[in-house]
This record gives C-alpha cells, sequence and structure tokens, in this order.
C-alpha cells in the first residue's frame, strides 16, 4: 500500500503529455522534445510522464526516432540529465535529481538483454509487476514463453498457437475472449469452450487477452513451431457495467457479424422485472428490432417473424417452451446461464430450422475449485444453485432450482373463482463437464419444468418441458476442433375440463425431438475460418388425444394420428479476408425433410378450396413408407467494408427454411399451442433476407449503429374465420397459405463505459401478409396485404445503468410502442335463423399505444473478496407510470349494441423486492 500511495502522490506532481498524432508537418533536421514524446507514445502505445522545466534541451534531431524503444528513452533521458521508471508496460515516469529503485530492476535488464535483438524495431517487453496483483499471474506476465520448438520444420513460415481461456478462481471456461497482437494487428476470440486459435508469423509477440469482467493480462512468447498456450484470467475488483456484451469495445465495427447481440447475464440482473426474477426472454425486448405481441405475453417477435419462428437452444437443445406462469417468468434460471447470443440476422450456417432468428443459450460448466451455493428469494418465487468441483480442476458440476408459490397473490384478488384458483411452477436445470485430457472434454446437460394451472377446479391445463444433452468435443489438432453431440427435447400439455359431469374430458399433445449434431471449424494456413458439419432431427409429434373420465361423462374417446419426420442439414462456410478493407463470409447449408407413415391422407376435389365436404378419397401409407420429401438448398452471405478503424458498412443475404410451425389462432403464444409438421397441405416455409448496416465508434465510450433489412416470407400460414384447431383431423381444411414481406430501420446509440452506462435505440418496421389462395371466397381482405396481428411500426427504448457507488446500483428502463391490430365485428346480421357478427377487414384496428416505465436499485453488502455470504437486495418497481397497458380487446352484445372492453395486466406499479445471497461466492459475479 505504501508504494502504491507513492505512486499516486508521485505521478500528481507531474504534467501528462497526450499521445496524439502530430498534425504539423516534422522539421526535416529536428524536432521538439514534446513531439518526440508524442510520437514514442503512439508508435509503442505508451504513456510518458515528466515536466517542460525539465527539459534543457528542446530540439533533437529527427533520427532518434529511428532508434528502438528503450534507446531512444535512454537518449532522451541522459541529454536532459533525467532518469526513467516503468510503472508498468505501458507507463513510463520521467524524474529529476533522483531515480525511482526497485527490486525488479535487475530482472527487467537482464530480460531486455535476453529479448531484444540488434535489427528489432519495436521492442517487446515485461511489465513490472504491482503491488496489488497475485504474484502468480505477475510472474506469468513476466516472463517469456517459448512456443515449439525451434528445430521444427524450418521452411515453414507460419505457426498455429492454441489453447483455452479460463478463470483462475472457478476454473469455468470464458467464452468471447478475444485473443490480439498489437505488433501484426490479428487476433481471434475463444469459441463456446473457451479454445482458442491463431496462425501468425513465427517470431516474437505479446500476446493480449481480453474478456468482460476480467483483468486484462498478457504473455511474451517466442514462437517457433505450433503449439499450446493455456491462460487463466483473474476477474477485476470492480465491473465497468457493460449493459450489451461485445467481444471487444469496436467488435460491431470490425467482425462480420449483423443483427447479433451477446446479453449480459450480470446486466440483465440488475435490470428491473414485474416479479422480482432475471428473465433472458424480456431482457431481449430491450434490443433493436425485437418485440412482444403484449406485456406478460410468451415469446417474441424478431424483424416481422412470429414467435414460432425464433429457435431457441439450450446448450444446442431445442426449448418449444420458453416461458412460466403465462409468459411472467422466464423458462430459464438465468443464474445457471453462462452466455446468450441472440442472431437477428446474419444466423451461421450451422443453425437452421428456423426463419426468423436463433437464441443460442450456454449454461455454465460450474466451479471447479470450490464448491458454492446462491439462491435468491422474492415475493412469489426462490431458486437456489449449486456448483463445485467433482474431481478439483478437472470435472464440475451446476445444478439449479426454482419453484414459485404465487397462489396467495391470487387470494388477493376480488373475482371469487380466480380466490379457489391455484397456479405453480417449478424447474432444474443441470450442468456436469469432464476434461478427459487437453484434447478431449465432455458435457452433460439437463433441463425439466413444468407447470400447472386449476381454475376454480373447472378448468385446468399442465404442460412440461424435459430436455438433456450429451456433448463431445475434441481438439484434432491446433488448427481443427471439433464437436459430437446427442440431444432430446420433448413437450407436453394436458388439458381438462371439468364444467360438467356429461363433458369431463381431457386433452394430451405430445412432441418428442430427437437430434445428433457434428460441428468441425478448421482454420487455415491462409487464415480461412472453416465451419462444416451435419446435422439430423427426429420428429415424433403425437397431435391430440381425447379420452373422457368419471361416470357420467358422455365424451367418446378420439386420437388423431401421429405423425414422424427427419429433417437432415449439410453446411460449410468459409470467413476470409480478401483485402485489407473488405472481408466476406460465405455459406451454404442443405436441408433434406422426409414424412413417414403411418399416415391416412385426405384428398380433395380439384379446383375446389380444401373443404371436409370437398373430401374424394384417403390415401394410406403404411409404417416406414415414405409420406412426401422436400430439400431446399440455403446460402448465407456477409461482408465488411471498413471505412476505417472506427466505422464500417455490412451486407447480408440469407435464406432460411422451417418445417414445422406453430398453429395458433391468437395474438400471443399459449401454453396449449400445437405444433405442426409440414405436410403436402402445410409446406415449408421460407425466409429470404436482405441487410445492409453502417456501424460508428465514437471515442472509447460510445457507438452508433443503424441497420435496414427487407424480409420475404413464403408459406406462411393464416386461419379461416371460426377455425378448429384443437383435436382437428381435418387440420388444412381450416388453414390458408400466405405469404409476407417485413421491412425496417434499426438504429441505436450505446455508452458502453463509465459509470453511467446504457443505450437508446428507435425501430420502425413493418410486417405485412396476404393470403395466396386461388379461391375468391378464401382471399382475406379481398387478397392485399395486411398488417400482422405483431404489426408495431414505432418501436422506442431508453435503457440506463448508473453504479452509484462500489456497493450501489440504479437502472431503469423505458419503452414506448405502437399499438398492435385487431379484428373488431361492428354489426350483428340474421342469416338462416340465426345471428352472426359482421367484422371489419383483418386487423383494420389498432389498439392503444404501449408505454411502460421501470426502475431498480440494487444494494450490495459489504465487499470483502473472503467474505462467508455476499448477498444483495434489488428493490424494483415496474410500471412506474401505473398505465393500463391493452393486452387484448374483447366485445360483447349489450343491449342491442356491440360494446368493446380492454383488458390490461398491469394496471398499476408493482413492486418487488428480492433477496440474493452467494454462500463461499463472490461479489463480482453481479456487481
Amino acid at each position: 500500500m505504501k508504494k502504491i500511495l507513492f505512486y499516486i502522490i508521485l505521478t500528481s506532481l507531474f504534467h501528462s503529455i497526450s499521445a496524439q498524432e502530430i498534425t504539423s508537418p516534422i522539421r526535416k533536421d529536428s524536432l521538439s522534445f514534446s513531439e518526440a514524446i508524442s510520437i514514442l507514445e503512439k508508435n509503442n502505445n505508451a504513456r510518458i510522464f515528466y515536466k517542460t522545466e525539465w527539459i534543457k534541451i528542446p530540439t533533437l534531431e529527427r533520427g532518434i526516432l529511428e532508434k528502438p524503444f528503450i534507446k531512444a528513452l535512454n537518449h532522451l533521458a541522459k541529454s536532459n540529465h533525467l532518469a526513467y521508471f516503468f510503472l508498468d508496460e505501458s507507463t513510463i515516469l520521467f524524474t529529476k535529481d533522483y531515480a525511482i529503485k526497485s527490486n525488479y530492476a535487475k530482472s527487467y535488464h537482464e530480460y531486455l538483454k535476453t529479448n531484444i535483438t540488434k535489427n528489432t524495431d519495436t521492442i517487446e517487453y515485461a511489465p513490472l509487476p504491482r503491488a496489488n496483483l497475485e504474484k502468480t499471474l505477475i510472474n506469468k506476465e513476466y516472463k517469456t514463453y517459448n512456443i515449439g520448438s525451434p528445430s521444427a520444420n524450418k521452411n515453414k513460415k507460419t505457426a498455429t498457437i492454441n489453447g483455452v481461456v479460463k478463470d483462475i478462481e472457478t476454473g469455468e471456461s470464458l467464452v468471447g475472449t478475444v485473443v490480439y497482437i498489437d505488433k501484426i494487428q490479428k487476433g481471434s476470440v475463444s469459441n463456446a469452450y473457451g479454445a482458442y486459435t491463431l496462425t501468425v508469423p513465427k517470431g516474437q509477440y505479446k500476446i493480449e487477452y481480453r474478456s468482460l469482467g476480467m483483468r486484462t493480462t498478457h504473455r511474451n512468447v517466442n514462437i517457433y513451431s505450433d503449439g499450446v498456450l493455456n491462460i487463466e484470467l483473474k476477474s477485476k475488483p470492480t465491473s465497468i457495467n457493460e449493459i450489451t456484451v461485445k467481444a471487444t469495445a469496436d467488435d460491431k465495427v470490425k467482425n462480420l457479424e449483423m443483427g447479433v447481440e451477446k446479453i449480459s447475464i450480470k446486466s440483465l440482473k440488475r435490470m428491473p422485472s414485474g416479479f422480482g426474477e432475471a428473465d433472458i426472454i424480456k431482457g431481449t425486448l430491450l434490443l433493436p428490432g425485437v418485440q412482444a405481441v403484449s406485456e406478460a405475453s410468451a415469446g417474441f417477435n424478431v424483424r416481422g417473424g412470429s414467435s414460432d419462428q425464433n429457435l431457441v437452444l439450450l446448450n444446442e437443445t431445442p426449448i418449444m417452451n420458453t416461458s412460466h406462469f403465462f409468459g411472467f417468468f422466464s423458462g430459464f434460471n438465468a443464474d445457471l446461464v453462462k452466455d446468450v447470443t441472440l442472431y437477428k440476422s446474419g444466423v451461421p450456417a450451422k443453425y437452421g430450422g428456423r426463419a426468423s432468428s436463433v437464441m443460442d443459450i450456454t449454461l455454465k460448466d460450474g466451479n471447479r475449485k470450490q464448491t458454492k451455493i446462491s439462491g435468491g428469494i422474492s415475493p412469489v418465487s426462490g431458486r437456489l444453485v449449486v456448483d463445485g468441483p467433482i474431481k478439483k480442476d478437472k470435472s464440475s458440476f451446476i445444478l439449479g432450482a426454482r419453484s414459485t408459490y404465487s397462489n396467495w397473490v391470487l387470494k388477493l384478488l376480488d373475482d371469487v373463482k380466480l380466490k379457489n384458483s391455484n397456479a405453480n411452477f417449478h424447474d432444474l436445470q443441470g450442468n456436469f463437464s469432464f476434461d478427459l485430457n487437453d484434447k478431449n472434454s465432455l458435457y452433460i446437460s439437463g433441463y425439466y419444468s413444468h407447470d400447472d394451472f386449476d381454475y376454480h377446479q373447472e378448468e385446468g391445463f399442465s404442460y412440461n418441458t424435459l430436455a438433456s444433452s450429451i456433448k463431445w468435443h475434441k481438439t484434432f489438432s491446433p488448427k481443427l476442433f471439433s464437436s459430437f453431440s446427442a440431444n432430446m427435447s420433448q413437450y407436453n400439455y394436458n388439458m381438462s375440463s371439468n364444467v360438467k359431469p356429461t363433458t369431463y374430458n381431457e386433452v394430451k399433445y405430445k412432441l418428442n425431438q430427437y437430434s445428433i449434431k457434428t460441428d468441425f471449424t478448421y482454420h487455415t494456413a491462409s487464415n480461412h475460418k472453416i465451419d462444416f458439419g451435419l446435422n439430423s432431427t427426429w420428429y415424433d409429434l403425437s397431435p391430440g388425444e381425447r379420452t373422457p373420465f368419471g361416470e357420467e361423462s358422455t365424451i367418446l374417446p378420439e386420437k388423431l394420428e401421429d405423425e414422424r419426420a427427419i429433417e437432415t442439414s449439410l453446411y460449410l462456410s468459409d470467413q476470409f479476408n480478401l483485402t485489407h478493407f473488405l472481408s466476406v463470409s460465405a455459406g451454404i447449408r442443405f436441408t433434406t425433410y422426409a414424412n413417414f407413415g403411418p399416415k391416412t391422407q385426405f384428398n380433395y376435389t380439384n379446383d375446389q378450396p380444401l373443404h371436409t365436404e370437398n373430401i374424394t378419397d384417403t390415401t394410406t401409407y403404411k409404417s416406414g413408407d415414405l409420406v412426401l420429401f422436400y430439400s431446399n438448398p440455403e446460402f448465407r452471405l456477409s461482408a465488411n467494408f471498413a471505412l476505417s478503424n472506427r466505422s464500417s458498412i455490412k451486407l447480408g443475404v440469407s435464406r432460411m427454411h422451417q418445417y414445422i410451425q406453430m398453429i395458433s389462432n391468437t395474438a400471443t403464444i399459449s401454453p396449449t399451442d400445437i405444433w405442426k409438421l409440414s405436410d403436402q397441405y402445410l409446406k415449408p416455409l421460407r425466409s429470404d433476407q436482405y441487410s445492409i448496416g453502417f456501424y460508428q465508434k465514437i471515442g472509447e465510450k460510445y457507438e452508433f449503429t443503424a441497420e435496414t433489412y427487407y424480409k420475404k416470407l413464403d408459406n406462411i400460414i393464416d386461419y379461416k374465420g371460426g377455425a378448429k384447431l384443437v383435436m382437428n383431423e381435418h387440420l388444412e381444411t381450416d388453414i390458408i397459405n400466405g405469404d409476407g414481406k417485413a421491412y425496417g430501420v434499426e438504429l441505436m446509440m450505446e455508452k458502453k463505459m463509465g459509470k453511467f452506462t446504457g443505450w437508446v435505440n428507435y425501430t420502425y418496421s413493418r410486417i405485412l401478409h396476404k393470403s395466396s389462395t386461388p379461391f375468391k371466397q378464401e382471399e382475406i381482405n379481398n387478397g392485399d396485404y395486411y398488417p400482422a396481428n405483431y404489426d408495431k411500426p414505432h418501436d422506442f427504448k431508453l435503457t440506463a445503468n448508473y453504479k452509484a457507488g462500489r456497493r450501489v446500483n440504479l437502472s431503469s428502463s423505458f419503452m414506448y410502442s405502437s399499438g398492435r391490430p385487431f379484428t373488431a365485428p361492428i354489426a350483428y346480421y340474421k342469416f338462416k335463423n340465426s345471428i352472426r357478427p359482421y367484422y371489419t377487414e383483418r386487423n383494420a384496428l389498432r389498439m392503444e399505444d404501449y408505454m411502460r416505465w421501470d426502475i431498480a436499485a440494487t444494494l450490495h453488502g459489504n465487499l470483502i473478496r473472503k467474505k462467508m455470504n455476499h448477498s444483495s437486495w434489488t428493490f424494483a418497481v415496474y410500471n412506474v407510470l401505473g398505465r393500463k397497458n391493452p393486452y387484448s380487446v374483447f366485445f360483447r352484445s349489450e343491449g342491442g349494441k356491440v360494446k368493446g372492453y380492454q383488458m390490461s395486466i398491469y394496471g398499476q406499479p408493482i413492486f418487488t423486492v428480492t433477496y440474493n445471497f452467494k454462500l463461499r461466492g463472490n461479489a463480482k459475479d453481479d456487481f
């Protein structure tokens, strides 16, 4: 502490000359001392401190800049009778009349003698340690690592290094760590397993490793041939509180990805929420181009796509239902999640099966050093997480559980039937990871969720999700990585009706998916990154079974035919640089889909609408018979045009197909909606998206992005009036095929660093549908385009986070959007002795605009590092303005008139408080 205090006092006495470009031309034979310092700072990424009154020789020969960095410093110091001292690897302090001594000076000069060559222009030197850094990490930064053998393949001019980046405190692999060599301006990023690879010319380098929330470190290396360099990073004492995490500060400017967002779990936990739980799905709604149909609705809409057009993967396993408690809670426990990436466009070729977006969620591996317990308690739910080593430094586990005790909330309501209702959920998640050896790792994960609702013992339903995966990650060589996985996903629900004894019945639905995947990544010597692989998914769907229960029930048993299909895809993609300002990513994915029997297919009269009255005969397929086969190529292409180091323009084109769609005639997702496989009448959905974006880095703290897109949709589905969707063996007779188009502009300004961080974004978007039936009587709105029921043109969001102190964090979010469309009855008429409603054109009216403001404050306890329990309290107010935002509109006939009513979920501010704890945990995990 004395040395640190001494440095602070000492540096405060000096005037700092900042490194900036010299705009005036340098004189032919000489330059000023300050000009020489500025150029040396710029060329060597250094900061040099001195006092101008110390300078005795203000003019120097220009040739000093041609000397190596250390020799130039020696010349500057000697000519003005000064001494200098390295505070760290990039900070030099000149002193007058005395020299600062260090215990490391001898070792530092020995290092210089060993590593500086006669013809070296840029000197790579080791940093001097600071007093507050752990000795083991300092020594690793201070020493030089020899990679490979000097005698290995001397004719080869390049070499490849690879390794794994981990958290030194937990042993957890770090995703998205930037590995960068400034000397040659070349870098890489660690993958989902923390593995990285980098091919460079042989030589001497300083490699820098940067990861969010971790202390940046580096390694001095001599690279002779291919080799391995594993890295451990240490957490920073405090977090920089970034909201949206990118791989680097200028990631959007330089990389090839468009419409890709990484969601910070730490920041997500600090944001306001309705019931005090961090919600991954709701967190995405703060991003541009992502919307929800209405408040508290399940699912999300991305760039004009419906909710079922989003593929949500948990450890590479598809999750069909992503919410609990009617959409109020996320289906995922954020305490177990390591990384979340949302692809709005530019979806990599390795992903497929959906038409709009992919959300890739990766679970934590678990602590490999010691066992820890964490959790939280809110007014309506509780959660608990346990993680720790199975074998220290070699294997680990993480297990989490959540449950709700929300029935007391229903008891507070005025409605008698709701008072006597019950609603609850619980879920379990877990992940086990094993390092078999340096080149092989094994991961086993599981997920289970259950929801149950009983409405006054009259109606009830329950739904369950079960998923599991086993994955083997193998490193074949420093350039070739692979993963092999087997996944299982199951979704089912039960619906019961107990209103009348004569109609007691239960309806069951089930969807099973089994998939295998092989993915390879190969880094060529010419720095191409090639991804290729194969995956196949088997669908086993039971679309519905109704059974009676109770002696008085007159309901007849009924079961719809099961559906079976297999979807297989093969993909190949390549990333490469064409020039220093143009980089390209190109990929192709070839998909096939086959539907198998047993199946009874209904045939209809040609040139007539699909209707039960037009059934001519049936075609029967035996078990294993091929019913139909689809094959479709998909392409992905993106390009980055670098305008400068701080700005770029990107272009993207992609095509995607979807062979399974959700059947629902409601705007919001319901747990009882059904999924339907493509067949002869339900064609595969196809999406073509074209996008262009501009990206600008403003200083070091701000980033501006603008993206615009156009999306064309073929074979979307809509429904005839009065469509029956549950237990309908002739479902195709209630479906109308259609087309769609979506377009929009997304603007975003983000502040990424400092005590105050956040973003503001605005999106203008439209999503329009039209029927493509050849029959006039089935046309919707006369065959013209009409707004989809989730079309919300204007969308404005403001998110702010303020670190008021080391233990206090304040956050706020504001959302405004246009009201969504709806169809309304405007009159009644008599037809065949019955009264029937007359409706407006489809989605001709709009609800009121949506607006909501939320605030939250997180108060941490003592941040002593080795404290037994690190706890925090989060106080939040959801819907501060108490606005009654519309959830839905319904109509009743009263006194011969049609009257409309608006239903709101939250009509007043919702106050929540959540207590979070970490036994033997780390305060840095959330702060």
